[in-house]
């Protein structure tokens, strides 16, 4: 290995890109990053400061709920000059819209659960009445909020 190089062990590069050390070798093995260089002494992992700036692109992408198979092509693409960028800013287009829906999902259980907390309050204190209207007024969420629960199985 060169001596103007640093290198670090797997353990600095979990600890630095935020990846367990599992998840480093996994994303290796099933080739999201490239084949890290190895020590020749010991044999051990030795990744170098490109390695970690890849990892932590990696990690981020994971963080957002990127699909193994996007962040793949995330890093082939950031090789690919025009075309890649253009390919690059499709796929992150794709992934905002993901994450879009699950706010959209989120907001939506959000809903439920303080028109459920109105409906068990008004039940608590006696207020029956109230507790109908909440249902009949909140339908809409209720209906929402199965949908979500369908398309989650499918």
């Amino acid at each position: 290995m060169s001596t103007t190089t640093a290198w670090h062990t797997i353990r600095e590069a979990s600890m630095i890109s935020g990846l367990p050390e599992s998840t480093l070798r996994y994303y290796e093995q099933i080739g999201i990053i490239a084949p890290i260089t190895r020590d020749p002494s010991s044999g051990h992992r030795a990744y170098s400061d490109v390695d970690l700036e890849r990892l932590t692109a990696v990690s981020c992408l994971a963080a957002t709920g990127m699909p193994l198979e996007s962040m793949r092509t995330y890093l082939a693409n950031s090789q690919g000059g025009r075309e890649g960028a253009r390919r690059q800013m499709e796929l992150l287009d794709a992934q905002a819209l993901r994450l879009a829906a699950k706010a959209e999902s989120i907001r939506m259980q959000q809903a439920y659960v303080s028109f459920k907390t109105l409906y068990w309050r008004a039940k608590a204190e006696g207020r029956d009445e109230e507790a109908q209207q909440l249902i009949e007024e909140n339908r809409n969420i209720i209906e929402q909020v199965k949908r979500l629960q369908t398309d989650v199985k499918q």
